[in-house]
């Protein structure tokens, strides 16, 4: 096994707790990283990595709102000018069910509890180092791979990101093309995201149809469909593919014509489903570059019979949990 050096390693630690950064920053020191930043907000740490690139980050989830998390998610999907797959730590004094929700969500390689001891420390620092997860991607989602079952929809190959941490600590990182690393790792998250949109899409507009034959819309089901805004819009973003980006550009504007004259008519039954799921099925169907429409309906169908039989189960759970009868309304 090679020698760990970590001397090489840039390291930023943020916590709006200035004790936590002290143990934090001796722990580190004393194995032998001594490039260290500290940061108390979200935008000092934005703003130092506009100069310096990061290879590990200790970030604190307990943020109200969840802003330090959710910057992890930002990160992760390209929206700083930095490398997305710096290795991230969060860390809490408590792993709440919001806490861990959010950390699942962010894409952060690891959690860990505070008070943390040394030990606790390293072992998260080396197991980046021998043995981080690979990335995976969901239309949502990009980081470690965690789920101990399939996700809904097309298969998800895992992804090898470059790890400068590991680079640096072993003393590779100057003979690595990391440049041309960092090029085929994104390539590949963006193939990925362009499939896993289209059919998200889809998913989102099947799972709103029925909802909106109603008058006055079902909220969830409106709730549902504004989605398809951002996703499409992101979609497009990484189409690079120049055959596909013009059809691509077609059917985003489609959907987006959808969307406005579902906005310009609310409380109202939606008139035109059929050309909103004509849009949202050519457009899953074109990312997958599939032909058998019948099979790809289904499998969209599937997803969201499975997700809604899960909506189920939660509201069963929930009420359970507040002690109502079966079939009492719970409030929500």
């Amino acid at each position: 096994m090679a020698e760990i050096d970590l001397h090489p390693v840039n390291c930023f630690l943020i916590d709006r707790e200035m004790n936590t950064r002290r143990i934090l920053r001796s722990i580190l020191t004393r194995a032998g990283i001594d490039k260290i930043q500290e940061f108390s907000t979200v935008a000092e740490l934005v703003a130092a990595m506009a100069s310096i690139t990061p290879d590990l980050i200790f970030i604190e989830a307990d943020h109200p709102e969840g802003e330090t998390l959710r910057f992890v998610s930002h990160l992760r999907h390209g929206q700083f000018a930095t490398n997305p797959f710096v290795c991230v730590v969060a860390t809490t004094w408590q792993a709440t069910q919001q806490v861990l929700l959010r950390f699942t969500a962010s894409g952060a390689d690891d959690l860990m509890i505070k008070p943390f001891s040394t030990k606790q420390v390293l072992d998260r620092v080396y197991g980046l180092i021998h043995a981080r997860k690979s990335f995976v991607v969901t239309s949502d989602y990009i980081g470690p791979d965690r789920r101990k079952t399939p996700r809904d929809g097309p298969a998800n190959p895992l992804i090898e990101v470059p790890n400068t941490l590991r680079l640096k600590a072993i003393g590779g990182h100057e003979r690595t093309d990391l440049a041309a690393q960092m090029a085929a790792a994104l390539e590949a998250i963006d193939a990925q995201k362009v499939l896993r949109h289209g059919f998200h899409i889809a998913f989102l507009v099947d799972f709103a149809l029925p909802g909106l034959a109603q008058e006055p819309p079902d909220r969830m089901a409106v709730e549902h469909l504004t989605r398809v805004g951002p996703v499409a819009d992101d979609l497009l973003r990484r189409v690079h593919d120049p055959d596909m980006r013009p059809h691509v550009e077609t059917f985003v504007r489609a959907l987006h014509a959808h969307l406005d004259r579902l906005k310009a008519n609310p409380g109202r039954a939606y008139d035109n489903p059929t050309a909103l799921r004509r849009a949202a099925m050519g457009v899953a169907a074109l990312t997958a570059r599939r032909s058998d429409m019948a099979a790809l309906e289904q499998e969209v169908q599937a997803a969201v019979t499975g997700y809604r039989s899960r909506l189920e189960q939660m509201a069963q759970a929930k009420a359970e949990s507040q002690g109502s009868p079966p079939g009492d309304p719970v409030a929500s």
